[in-house]
């Protein structure tokens, strides 16, 4: 296998327990699926340069709680609104996206 020429920008989380998480007020929750390439089918370019947590599976506002056995990251929305990539190996499967928007003081 072939060493990436850059570091990615999509980081795994690693969940020692059940967690619940709890979006801001702001943050925008949406649904797509991974294509071949392992990319989320997802873009909009007035989210570039945010982050988002990604969930495998489809997960409600009600329960957005996760344990060890579930593949949860954070990733990053590049400059022309798309998402970092979480892997070829999760093609075609459900993704719960959660678009962190930041909060205005």
């Amino acid at each position: 296998m072939r060493e990436p020429k850059r570091p990615g920008k999509t980081v795994k989380m690693i969940i020692p327990c059940v967690m619940s998480l709890k979006p801001g007020k702001k943050d925008i929750i949406e649904y797509c699926t991974v294509d071949k390439r392992g990319y989320p089918v997802f873009r909009r370019v007035n989210f570039a340069g945010l982050q988002a947590t990604v969930i495998v599976g489809h997960r409600d506002l009600d329960n957005l709680s996760f344990n060890s056995e579930d593949k949860v990251f954070i990733c990053q929305f590049g400059p022309q609104g798309h998402l970092s990539s979480v892997g070829k190996d999760l093609e075609g499967q459900e993704l719960t996206v959660i678009v962190h928007i930041p909060e205005e003081n």
